[in-house]
């Protein structure tokens, strides 16, 4: 049992193997299974134990995932600060389920849930199934979408073009704070200096700096295919209302 908690590993992550694609599919069932009970979780009480239950999982996850490394003494301000895209859009994630708000909503559909499917999909991780740190890694990041999508199809919540934008311009004034902070702390947060060693995303888009700026292209057009659903939603709404409006003027 402590193997799952070790430093060290005999077992490396492999992209797409069985746990993998396990993990990415058990996200997807827990989306349908929120769309199939929404009747249910829009119920008061219901709702709220739901959100509460997600929140506190997802800080339960960062807390462990800080312990583990204090544990094996690796904690360090230069490398484990909460400071990552993932770890920032987990406590908007928790801040959105406890207040609500739609502005945390529009950061964190957009900024968290393409960082966590990008992430899910090519991991920056070493441990294999069953290591605490791949069940960490999507419990995590899967909680963040999770969260959205329970914004969305329960709570109703529909971003508007302009939220794209806002997303953008917040996502990139906290990418200048992190740059100088890494420039402070000789840092590599949100891997702005370097790309990481295993094999993601980044792996693809060229050397520094330049992967920076594809990353920005990629970005916009990540946020723009998660508005396209609702484009959709409204073109379908608009269509509805002119059929019920056309029938009652006959």
């Amino acid at each position: 049992m402590m193997g799952s908690f070790s430093w060290f590993t005999n077992r490396d992550f492999a992209l797409f193997s069985t746990p993998h694609i396990l993990a990415l599919c058990i996200l997807v069932i827990l989306l349908f299974l929120m769309i199939i009970l929404k009747n249910q979780l829009r119920h008061a009480v219901t709702n709220f134990v739901v959100r509460i239950s997600i929140a506190i999982v997802l800080v339960l996850s960062e807390i462990s995932f800080h312990l583990w490394f204090i544990y094996h003494q690796k904690w360090d301000i230069a490398t484990t600060l909460p400071l990552q895209l993932s770890s920032i859009s987990l406590f908007l994630a928790v801040f959105l389920l406890l207040s609500r708000q739609f502005f945390v909503f529009e950061i964190t559909y957009f900024v968290g849930t393409a960082s966590a499917i990008f992430a899910m999909i090519t991991p920056d991780l070493v441990y294999a199934y069953p290591h605490f740190r791949f069940v960490h890694f999507f419990i995590a990041h899967g909680g963040i979408v999770v969260t959205t999508f329970f914004m969305i199809i329960i709570e109703k919540y529909n971003p508007s073009y302009k939220s794209v934008w806002i997303a953008f311009v917040s996502l990139n004034l906290y990418v200048t704070f992190i740059f100088m902070l890494n420039l402070l702390l000789d840092a590599n947060y949100m891997y702005l200096m370097a790309k990481p060693l295993s094999n993601t995303l980044l792996s693809y888009l060229g050397p520094w700096p330049f992967y920076l700026l594809s990353l920005e292209g990629i970005t916009i057009i990540a946020f723009h295919l998660l508005y396209i659903p609702f484009i959709f939603s409204k073109w379908t709404n608009t269509a509805k209302n002119i059929s019920s409006t056309t029938q009652f003027n006959r």
